[in-house]
């Protein structure tokens, strides 16, 4: 089944003088529920303007993303904020974990935005990421390697649906990185969610069966007069 659809989807900025600049134009992206794909593209390319549009982080110009069969153009902030928390994981390239608490509590504060805190299953999912003995560090106190584990763990917690990974590896070396890559796939895996990941290097690509062009997906027009 479909979990995933985008229609005629767009995304503009302001620029100077007047006019706007197109960053996204997606005619028709599809994703099935336990799918996962890769989407292959540069950087300044609009991936993570398609990921937090999809994530309902940030609302396109126009066009339709159902998620789960809702729409989300159509609700409020608070309402996408809710949809989000309830079907989604994400991991950030950079992470976003939270410096004054401890990876324990970076994991159960993610879950206080869904179904609720629950410390066991956030400590079950970072001794599964081989972090039993980095529970009470801080992010400052693990290795990258560690700290995009945390982060992966705090995305899976509230067993989403969905997980949006935003270059994931690219704060790795290539041994960490295709590594960690393998977590990735194989914990969505096993929690049944399906896995939508954009990334530039053609390693972690080659290991996607389905591997999309995003150049190719995206058309947008680029700068066009207001």
């Amino acid at each position: 089944m479909t979990l995933l659809s985008l229609r005629d989807v767009t995304k503009s900025y302001p620029v100077p003088g007047g006019g706007r600049q197109e960053v996204l134009r997606v005619a028709q992206f599809d994703l099935g529920e336990r799918e996962q794909v890769a989407l292959a593209g540069t950087s300044g390319s609009g991936k993570t303007t398609f990921l937090n549009i999809i994530a309902g982080i940030l609302k396109p110009d126009g066009g339709q993303v159902l998620l789960g069969g809702r729409d989300l153009v159509g609700l409020t902030e608070a309402q996408r904020d809710v949809l989000r928390a309830e079907n989604l994981g994400y991991v950030f390239q950079t992470f976003h974990l939270l410096g004054a608490y401890s990876a324990l509590e970076n994991v159960v504060l993610g879950m206080a935005f869904g179904p609720g805190p629950d410390p066991q299953l956030a400590r079950v999912l970072l001794e599964r990421l081989g972090l039993g003995n980095r529970l009470h560090h801080r992010p400052h106190q693990l290795s990258v390697g560690q700290q995009q584990r945390v982060a992966l763990a705090r995305a899976l917690a509230n067993r989403p649906k969905l997980v949006l990974a935003d270059e994931p590896t690219g704060n790795l070396d290539p041994e960490s990185g295709l590594e960690a890559l393998g977590l990735i796939r194989a914990m969505c895996a096993e929690s049944g969610a399906a896995l939508l990941l954009v990334s530039h290097d053609p390693k972690v690509l080659a290991t996607f069966e389905r591997c999309q062009d995003f150049a190719e997906l995206n058309q947008a027009r680029g700068e066009v007069p207001a």
